[in-house]
């Protein structure tokens, strides 16, 4: 075990460097630190929850028995080993797969693996096994619980009783390739308030029930007063779901064992088919390591994947409702917004979709939290899977300096600002159909304010053929760059448009500071004067 002396953080903004890209301000269309977390839409009015109970909300486990199946299965068992920890289980609901199955997930700590058994009409009909250093699935409210006490523990014999008034947090820890250790890993820090600094910080063998390194992080901290956030009961939570039809828009919303936050599918826009589904399947981050560290004397990397599986925040100004559904007015345009708040360790993130009458589908993340005293970055990654008119026919394009469109033939990654004025789109090429890309950075709809292409200089856009893995739950390690690229040919293909946004927190700016950023969609329908083409 490793106690090291206090950390002092290096590389901060200076108080002469402009703040970072997507920090709140009276600029900005969302409330800023004045106001409590998560942020509102500023001066939005006629404000009306839509779903104020969660219960509205909830459809239940489809299928209760899934897990006791798994767990009664000789070959699952043999995969899992002994000691097991039930993650949850996801609607598996991905394009060619057979309807009505389950896939429960497991973590077993005798043979260092992630087990997936697949579950159809209560028999296990396929058993996948995944080494734990190459994938691990998200941790349960109950292995951030046992952690805290793990962690909390170690202080206490190291003489710090300090520890007993603090807060403890967990979050999933990797090693610094991104990818998981060979164990069960969590990285636990104790604050005075979820909006202090961190004060200890220590790494936790949850296989072993040992902390396996730790440091002090911070002086001890007056705290801000600023109040617990309330979490659900993890992986007891029941699924999510339901539909909603709101001018002009019909769609399903989902939370579920996936972790990509609240997602929506099968969208309609006046009738037509426009996205089977969106989702933000993961925000990964990122830490400095200043020249002279180590990055074992920072902290991350950490992939985020907001869910179930760890429990949700209720949010305090919708009733405290795990699932926000509410319509306001800002401006002059009627609004429909979907969000969920998860912690994930310090981190505190409200992840929301926004929609309009007139065919804008707005994806946003906040973020606020600080998990060790150095500067960080986080990537959120957004999932479109366009399907405008059906899946046939639609193309991924970008303008050129020349004026021209160029029509993206072979999977992609590249910079969004290689597209004049982030002139990116999505089109069927049988019916016109568009959907417009654009950046945005929480300043949409504020007068005056025009957002410069050096805040979307880091964002990049993908472009991927539908495929299993890339429209299930996250398998990716740690990483800057979406991988699942095999520059395969999107001309004919079912295809799916990423964003990954760019979203930096000084240490400086301190934990209760929030930024946000996100990814702005416009539905431009064709006039249907013409025949269509028989699908």
């Amino acid at each position: 075990m490793l106690v090291g002396a206090l950390v002092v953080a290096t590389g901060l903004a200076t108080a002469s460097e402009p703040p970072t890209p997507g920090r709140h301000d009276e600029h900005s269309r969302f409330t800023d630190q004045s106001e409590g977390f998560p942020p509102q839409p500023r001066d939005a009015t006629n404000v009306r929850l839509l779903a104020s109970d969660a219960a509205e909300v909830r459809a239940g486990d489809p299928d209760p028995s899934a897990v006791g199946v798994a767990l009664d299965d000789p070959q699952v068992r043999a995969a899992a080993g002994d000691r097991v920890q039930v993650v949850g289980t996801e609607a598996v609901g991905v394009k060619g797969e057979v309807p009505g199955a389950l896939v429960v997930t497991l973590y077993g700590h005798d043979v260092a693996a992630s087990v997936l058994a697949t579950v159809v009409d209560n028999t296990v009909v396929a058993v996948e096994s995944i080494p734990a250093e190459e994938w691990q699935p998200p941790m349960t409210a109950e292995e951030r619980l046992r952690a805290v006490d793990i962690s909390r523990d170690h202080w206490l014999a190291e003489g710090y009783t300090r520890v007993t008034d603090l807060q403890g947090y967990t979050i999933h820890a990797l090693r610094s390739d991104g990818r998981p250790y060979p164990t069960r890993m969590a990285y636990t820090t104790f604050h005075a308030d979820v909006d202090s600094r961190p004060e200890l910080v220590a790494w936790v063998d949850l296989t072993s029930g040992t902390v396996t390194r730790s440091r002090v992080e911070a002086a001890p901290q007056d705290g801000t007063s600023a109040a617990p956030s309330p979490r659900s009961a993890g992986v007891d939570a029941v699924e999510h779901r339901g539909h909603r039809d709101w001018n002009g828009w019909s769609l399903d919303f989902d939370l579920s064992g996936r972790d990509d936050g609240i997602s929506l599918s099968s969208v309609t826009y006046q009738g037509i088919p426009v996205f089977d589904r969106v989702s933000m399947p993961a925000m990964t981050v990122f830490y400095d390591h200043p020249p002279g560290t180590r990055p074992e004397d920072t902290c991350g990397p950490f992939v985020d994947r907001l869910g179930l599986t760890g429990g949700l925040t209720p949010v305090y100004w919708a009733d405290d409702a795990e699932v926000v559904i509410r319509e306001f007015e800002q401006l002059g345009e009627t609004w429909l917004e979907f969000g969920i708040l998860d912690t994930l360790g310090n981190y505190v993130l409200y992840q929301s979709w926004y929609l309009s009458a007139d065919g804008q589908l707005d994806a946003h993340t906040f973020a606020k939290g600080l998990q060790c005293e150095f500067d960080h970055v986080h990537y959120p990654f957004w999932r479109f899977d366009v399907d405008l008119a059906g899946p046939e026919d639609d193309v991924i394009t970008r303008r050129l300096p020349s004026g021209e469109l160029e029509v993206l033939d072979s999977e992609f990654d590249a910079p969004a600002d290689t597209a004049v004025d982030h002139e990116w789109a999505v089109t069927d090429t049988v019916t016109g159909d568009t959907v417009r890309l654009a950046f945005d950075d929480g300043s949409w709809n504020v007068a005056g304010q025009v957002v410069p292409e050096e805040l979307y200089t880091t964002n990049v856009v993908s472009g991927r053929v539908v495929d299993s893995r890339e429209q299930g739950a996250w398998r990716l390690p740690a990483l800057v760059d979406l991988g699942y690229n095999d520059g395969a040919p999107l001309e004919g293909a079912d295809v799916s448009l990423w964003y990954r946004g760019f979203l930096p927190h000084t240490a400086e700016e301190g934990p209760e500071l929030w930024h946000s950023t996100g990814v702005r969609m416009q539905v431009e329908l064709a006039p249907r004067y013409y025949p269509r083409r028989p699908r």
